[in-house]
């Protein structure tokens, strides 16, 4: 997969495995995300992450200013807080991070790259469910 990414001041396009942390990557609509980043810039940004959180719906993403405003409307609406009510509005409020492993559902932006490879989080899954073949008894004894 390509991505356009800012890097050393030029746009280039980019295989995602050559991508490194502090690329600016340009989001589009239907991209797969191929590395954990932070959004800083969006226009009507939504995210389905059903492939790596099983939520159907799709999360809307801000920037961490926004984000930070809408969470403190949210709390100023209901003070004291009911706790049934704030996990079930949970999905209200919007995120910067879009996670490697989900695709664009809509809109555009631009995210800094924050992890790669094996530390993001497509590639810790990956790395736990590869099984190095373990040898048994028998199998010693026949060699």
């Amino acid at each position: 997969m390509q991505c356009r990414v800012l890097r050393n001041g030029k746009v280039e396009t980019i295989h995602h495995n050559f991508l490194h942390v502090g690329d600016v990557i340009n989001i589009e609509y239907g991209m797969a995300n191929p590395v954990d980043g932070i959004v800083f810039q969006a226009a009507s940004l939504t995210c389905d992450e059903a492939a790596m959180t099983g939520e159907s719906d799709e999360m809307k993403k801000e920037t961490q200013y926004f984000c930070k405003l809408r969470r403190d409307e949210k709390n100023a609406e209901n003070p004291k807080g009911d706790e049934h009510n704030k996990m079930h509005r949970a999905h209200e409020i919007s995120s910067p991070l879009i996670l490697s492993g989900t695709s664009i559902a809509g809109g555009e932006g631009k995210m800094v790259c924050l992890m790669v490879g094996a530390d993001s989080c497509i590639g810790q899954i990956i790395s736990k469910l590869i099984v190095a073949p373990e040898v048994t008894p028998l199998q010693s004894k026949l060699e």
